[in-house]
């Protein structure tokens, strides 16, 4: 697979961030935009490739969270969160995929948003496990039998790398026979099903795919922020993972990774600006997606052509 100059120019930038900058709060933040990235990145499965209208995507976030958080201040040694996470989300999105999938439009939506809310809901009010609205402090960071990163520098490229095979996997399966079904239901699921493609389990594989991403997105979360709250995977978080995914590109690998990096950035640049930063800043989404409806790759990738074009 050929890798353009850009790409290979973005990810030595991004490799090179920490050597500029050694602010701990500016490293956390991108720590965080970069696990926003994986988690946009199990969204557009669903959404993005597969025209299925999902809010549970913060939900399963949440879920991989509290279960890391749980399990390794239980005692668990860390390496087995991963799984227990993922096991823990699949088995919830089986819950909401097997009853709701045969739904189409606004009414997956309601479903999905009322999923996010009983989660919520079970995890404010089981307080003796999570915590309640306090939430679930000191938890045991990343440990690979006895090693793990120390410092945000460190988590820093650790996240980075996660992501980079978050990539990787998503690249492999849009190119596969699997992704190329995923387009075809949504282009078209009668033309889909027509063709040979059972739309109900390829619908399914995208939930619990996005999930497994979620889930372990959850679990990184848990344990390198040592915290974690019911507020951080509310429907206010669900909302705005879809707003990233729509202003990055629905369907485009790189455009769940800058919508999600440029949204979690974003108010933090404008904070300066007061009580106008949140005007502001709803404002830029709104432009980007009338003046963008492809979302900022798209965009980027028009601006390309015609400048290429006019050399």
């Amino acid at each position: 697979m050929k890798i353009s100059p850009f790409l290979l120019l973005c990810a030595a930038a991004t490799l090179a961030i920490p050597v500029f900058t050694h602010d701990g709060y500016v490293i956390q933040l991108l720590n965080i935009a970069i696990l926003n990235a994986i988690v946009v990145l199990g969204l557009n499965y669903a959404t993005g490739w597969t025209g299925q209208i999902n809010f549970a995507q913060a939900a399963f976030y949440g879920l991989g969270a509290y279960t890391t958080a749980i399990a390794t201040k239980a005692g668990i040694p860390w390496i087995a969160a991963p799984f227990l996470s993922v096991l823990i989300v699949v088995i919830a999105s089986l819950i909401l995929a097997l009853p709701t999938l045969r739904l189409r439009t606004h009414y997956l939506a309601m479903t999905t948003i009322g999923f996010g809310e009983i989660v919520r809901l079970i995890i404010v009010h089981w307080e003796p496990v999570t915590g309640g609205t306090s939430g679930l402090r000191a938890i045991p960071g990343i440990s690979f039998f006895g090693f793990g990163p120390q410092g945000q520098i460190q988590h820093y490229y650790l996240l980075l790398a996660a992501l980079a095979v978050a990539v990787i996997v998503a690249v492999r399966i849009r190119h596969s026979t699997l992704g190329r079904a995923m387009i075809a239901t949504k282009d078209s699921e009668i033309g889909a099903e027509q063709s040979g493609v059972d739309i109900v389990r390829i619908k399914l594989f995208a939930f619990m795919i996005g999930a497994v991403y979620a889930g372990l997105a959850g679990c990184l979360y848990a344990s390198s922020i040592r915290f974690v709250s019911p507020d951080s995977f509310s429907g206010t978080q669900a909302i705005l993972l879809m707003m990233m995914l729509i202003v990055g590109g629905m369907g485009s690998i790189p455009g769940c990774i800058v919508g999600a990096v440029a949204l979690t950035l974003l108010p933090e640049i404008l904070r300066f600006l007061g009580q106008w930063y949140l005007v502001l800043y709803g404002l830029g989404v709104i432009c980007i997606i009338v003046l963008a409806p492809g979302g900022l790759a798209s965009a980027a990738s028009v601006a390309r052509v015609r400048w290429v074009g006019q050399r």
